[in-house]
């Protein structure tokens, strides 16, 4: 407020004043509020990683239990065959609480919807429609083959 309030016009143009500056300091929360979240984010997905390692996916009970088969079958009978008692007890947990959230995800974002669109026909991106290219000939695949004769 840089001079007294005297008018009832003095009064609209201070309210019109501080109505600019709280716009103003709302945009500039919004921005640092972003830029927080930005600078913030690895430790976000740090987080996610560790969760989706010690809380299981329980929205598709059959997927988890081919995950637990896999799991008790290759994991210990093959790969942690040789491994102390620790490692045979927490890897297997760890790793099918894991895929279970990476197979069972449903925002689309899962294993299965990723190979999906792989091979999923798209024509923006295939140039073969079923047409033979429109190319000037060269003539033939082998010159010397036209050029002779009767052997």
């Amino acid at each position: 407020m840089s001079k007294r309030i005297q008018t009832y016009e003095d009064l609209q143009e201070e309210k019109l004043r501080l109505e600019a500056l709280l716009e103003s300091r709302k945009a500039d929360i919004a921005e640092n509020w972003s830029e927080i979240k930005r600078n913030l984010s690895p430790v976000t997905k740090v987080f996610s990683f560790i969760t989706k390692l010690t809380h299981r996916n329980s929205s598709n009970p059959l997927l988890n239990f081919g995950i637990d088969m896999a799991g008790d079958i290759f994991l210990k009978k093959f790969f942690l065959r040789k491994a102390d008692f620790i490692t045979r007890l927490l890897l297997p947990v760890f790793i099918k609480n894991y895929s279970s959230n990476v197979l069972g995800d449903k925002k689309g974002n899962n294993l299965f919807s990723k190979l999906k669109n792989i091979f999923k026909k798209d024509p923006q991106y295939h140039y073969d429609q079923g047409q033979a290219p429109n190319v000037a000939s060269t003539g033939p695949i082998n010159p010397a083959a036209a050029t002779a004769g009767p052997i």
